[in-house]
């Protein structure tokens, strides 16, 4: 990487509304434009400043944005500037990379906060829980009521699709996940997640309303409408607004989320409950050759150990990548070499000496109703370190801070991975943009591809390159694999 200019990150968060993020780089000579929401219509949310600290430290040295409370409720705009030196002592990556982490945290938690528009942690559940901004269906929608069977049109924005096993089930703001092999199955078909207690995690798949409209306008719901698509696949970029007020407005971008459950039992678990954002789910299960019984619905309580963001901006084609997890779910291999282990994980028992480590579960996956796993078999999960030991050590900092701010609520259980960014998106030879870091990977959701192994290991972007549409022959789908799940 080039070692020269600077790197400002700038981040709006809208917490009234949905979560959006604002960021410009240098790579370190052009100015990187991200993306700006666009409020819904007729709704003029409050603009107000978090401590913004301004660009006018030395050339080549870095400042942080404080870490306080203030954050959780700044509004819009938050700024954090960060170079190639200053923070972290003779590190230029690890001082690039807290920016785009910063951003994240911003991003986790404006996602996080309540739908209906309080600050997070304030929310009536215990810890201060609260639906989410994104499983609010006006902001973000399921991928299975975006491609459905048949390949049917997708009804409009916000429709809440309840399958008819589930509606004697139903109830205000609970969520429906149908489950498809994508929901329990990871990617590339390597194997299903299996908890300590023996059952299934789950997995969803969301988009935003400019993803969606793009392939609602485009006909790329079903197969035949990306048969009949003749341009290149490209979904909407955000950009950073301009000073002139002449200029174009500053717009949203796509943002898809992916998230990773775990299943609760509310009697057995009352306790453990209070660690976890929660989710009262229906689970469809449609039957054979997807699941091993069904059509039917069962109610869960979920419990989050997963949250993925991937949200493209203009001068971020490969889009940036954001990844978090509950802290509980494995330890690292250090804290098993070095025995210092939690007494429960969500996927690994510290108690069994001889258990196979980061293992595809034995034959055959599909669940039945309970989502309990066909054996006595468990998953031993550890997260393998594929970071360079400053980055390590930089978001191993900034989640103390973040968190201690969040403190005596279930958000202060989640910690940030790291964030994957484009440090050449401009680059004639890597359509992936040199990603940095090279590898990312979630224990729950890309648990067997962890590693530093090039093309094999886990990359948000190297991986989400190969993705294609259901075109004869098959075309670049813009880093996003939703568009195979058409019908």
């Amino acid at each position: 990487m080039r070692d020269r200019g600077s790197l400002s990150v700038e981040v709006m968060v809208l917490l009234g509304l949905v979560a959006l993020i604002v960021w410009s780089a240098s790579s370190f000579a052009q100015q990187t434009p991200g993306s700006r929401p666009n409020p819904p219509r007729d709704i003029n949310p409050p603009v107000t400043s978090c401590n913004v600290i301004g660009d006018t430290t030395p050339l080549g040295e870095a400042t942080s944005t404080p870490i306080k409370p203030e954050l959780l409720t700044s509004g819009q705009p938050c700024q954090q500037i960060v170079r190639g030196k200053g923070l972290v002592e003779n590190n230029p990556l690890a001082n690039l990379q807290r920016g785009f982490d910063f951003y994240s945290w911003l991003t986790f938690i404006a996602l996080n906060s309540p739908a209906d528009g309080k600050t997070i942690g304030q929310g009536p559940r215990p810890g201060g829980d609260a639906l989410t901004k994104w499983e609010d269906l006006t902001n973000y929608r399921p991928l299975a009521d975006v491609m459905l069977p048949k390949g049917s049109k997708p009804p409009t924005w916000g429709t809440r699709i309840v399958p008819p096993q589930c509606r004697r089930l139903n109830r205000p703001n609970k969520i429906v996940i149908k489950l498809g092999e994508e929901t329990f199955n990871q990617p590339f078909k390597s194997g299903p997640l299996i908890d300590q207690d023996g059952n299934y995690a789950l997995f969803d798949i969301l988009m935003n309303r400019p993803m969606f409209d793009y392939i609602l306008e485009n006909g790329l719901y079903n197969k035949p409408g990306q048969e009949n698509f003749k341009g290149k696949i490209e979904f909407p970029s955000g950009n950073k607004p301009d000073d002139d007020p002449n200029a174009e407005p500053g717009r949203m971008g796509a943002i898809m989320v992916k998230v990773s459950w775990r299943i609760l039992d509310p009697d057995k678990d009352k306790d453990l409950i209070r660690q976890f954002h929660t989710a009262d789910a229906l689970i469809y299960l449609p039957g054979p050759p997807t699941t091993k019984t069904g059509p039917s619905c069962v109610e869960k309580k979920l419990g989050l150990i997963g949250f993925h963001v991937g949200h493209k901006t203009d001068n971020a084609p490969q889009w940036v990548w954001t990844s978090f997890e509950h802290v509980s779910n494995v330890p690292n291999q250090a804290d098993v070499d070095s025995g210092m282990l939690l007494s429960r994980y969500n996927f690994y028992n510290s108690a069994c000496k001889d258990c196979a480590v980061n293992q595809t579960p034995p034959t055959p996956w599909s669940p039945n109703a309970s989502l309990k796993f066909h054996s006595g078999y468990r998953s031993q999960v550890v997260r393998v370190n594929m970071l360079p030991e400053p980055v390590i050590a930089e978001v191993a900092e900034l989640n103390r801070e973040i968190r201690s701010i969040l403190k005596d609520t279930v958000w202060q259980n989640y910690m940030l991975l790291t964030t994957q960014w484009p440090s050449d998106h401009e680059s004639k030879t890597d359509p992936t943009g040199a990603p940095a870091p090279t590898y990312l990977a979630n224990t729950t959701l890309e648990t067997y591809s962890q590693g530093r192994t090039p093309l094999a290991s886990s990359s948000c972007m190297a991986c989400h390159n190969n993705a294609t549409t259901q075109h004869v022959p098959a075309t670049s789908s813009d880093f996003t694999f939703i568009l195979e799940k058409a019908h």
